[in-house]
């Protein structure tokens, strides 16, 4: 199938092409040029002068988690434990369990896809979510190694760093742990863990990072190692994030991730709020738009070791695509102040997966089927069956669950 984006704002690495056409081929983007063409393909979309971002990417969420409402009982706590403690023995939590697992799954892909998010890593052994990776409307990563976190007290995911990190570097994949989640002794001392049994490096993945000092993140910077960072989740469990000025300022990749709804935030779009909005106050100064872009594009795509394929817009990449209104002149200030009315259209592997309910024409002529839906008030078109997962959802719980991260009506 091929197919053009007309009149729009392209925001690529070079920066943002005005009047830009896009076309797509068999799923991945073979062109990139000012201009209309003379020659125009069957199927052609104006855009009417929107931005097209990259698909964005959410560096870790807990899918199977996707649920509300937080829970934070006697917060602040000292580590990730006690939460989890809390969390297992809650009403909300034996609620939870009344639904099936693909369910929550389905649930956690939808409340990505509608913030934009094409593409996230679900941290938790593949046994859990392979099953669901097929059905999924966003793109559930499955090509990395992993631990649960550095500490004596994890939980029994993987092999052990040390295997698992040694198969990372044998197969070019990511390593993706929890670590530093908190103020105990075990998570300050993590890195230096990490480090001494020589699994910190370019394929290493660390996510919070809490507890870091000087001497971690200089390590990190030393060993090329990537941070994810989750200031909402951290925040609201902890009362605290990461350093995360000095992290920059190290050089460290960094990318955002929205963690569960159980303690992060709703969607990546409402993350990126969080990280500005804790910088400014923590800093007294703004966190960079571009630099903000790039944490949930770019940087994770490096991280994740997906680069070649995703994070950015460029010919031959996956036609992975957000397309956003704004009020906003600069297409990076535009991302950061986006909500869930700002979303247009996402595009995954070529094809429409969510976007206005105008488009619906667009999604018959690419050969999509979905449900017509209202999203925060708005009406769109969205691929799959999302009515009837939430009909499940109330047939399964005895009663109609508000769910804010799928705000549906």
């Amino acid at each position: 199938m091929e197919w053009e984006i007309v009149n729009s704002k392209a925001v690529t690495p070079k920066g943002v092409l005005e009047n830009a056409t896009i076309r797509i081929r068999d799923g991945r983007i073979v062109s990139i040029s000012s201009g209309t063409p003379k020659d125009s393909l069957p199927i052609r979309l104006n855009l009417g002068g929107l931005f097209v971002f990259p698909g964005l990417i959410n560096a870790h969420d807990h899918l199977l988690g996707t649920y509300l409402p937080k829970v934070g009982t006697n917060r602040p706590y000292l580590n990730w434990l006690p939460w989890d403690n809390d969390l297992k023995s809650s009403v909300v939590y034996a609620e939870r369990q009344q639904l099936e697992p693909e369910q929550l799954y389905l649930l956690g892909s939808y409340k990505n896809l509608i913030s934009g998010v094409t593409t996230v890593l679900d941290h938790i052994p593949h046994f859990v979510q392979t099953p669901f990776l097929e059905r999924s409307p966003v793109r559930i990563l499955d090509h990395f190694t992993l631990a649960h976190s550095i500490c004596s007290y994890s939980l029994n995911w993987g092999d052990g760093p040390e295997i698992e990190y040694a198969r990372a570097k044998e197969g070019n994949l990511p390593f993706v742990t929890h670590i530093s989640e908190g103020f105990d002794e075990e998570s300050r001392e993590a890195v230096r863990y990490l480090k001494s049994i020589g699994c910190l490096g370019e394929n290493t993945v660390l996510v919070h990072g809490i507890a870091f000092d000087s001497e971690d993140i200089k390590s990190l910077a030393q060993a090329k190692a990537h941070l994810v960072w989750c200031p909402e989740s951290n925040l609201f469990m902890f009362g605290k994030t990461t350093s995360i000025q000095e992290v920059l300022e190290a050089g460290i990749n960094v990318s955002l991730g929205t963690d569960s709804p159980m303690s992060g935030s709703l969607n990546l779009l409402d993350e990126i709020r969080s990280a500005r909005n804790f910088f400014q106050k923590e800093y007294g100064k703004e966190l960079d738009p571009k630099i903000v872009f790039r944490m949930v594009t770019e940087n994770p795509a490096k991280a994740l070791r997906i680069s070649n394929d995703l994070g950015s817009l460029e010919a031959g990449k996956i036609a992975d695509l957000l397309v956003l209104s704004s009020e906003k002149d600069d297409a990076y200030q535009a991302l950061c102040s986006a909500d869930l009315s700002s979303v247009r259209l996402v595009v995954r592997d070529g094809k429409p997966s969510y976007g206005d309910h105008s488009l619906k024409e667009f999604f018959d002529e690419t050969g999509v089927v979905g449900r017509e839906i209202k999203i925060a008030g708005t009406d769109k078109y969205l691929a799959g069956d999302p009515l009837g997962l939430l009909e499940s959802v109330t047939r399964a719980l005895g009663y109609k669950k508000d769910l804010a991260f799928f705000p549906v009506g």
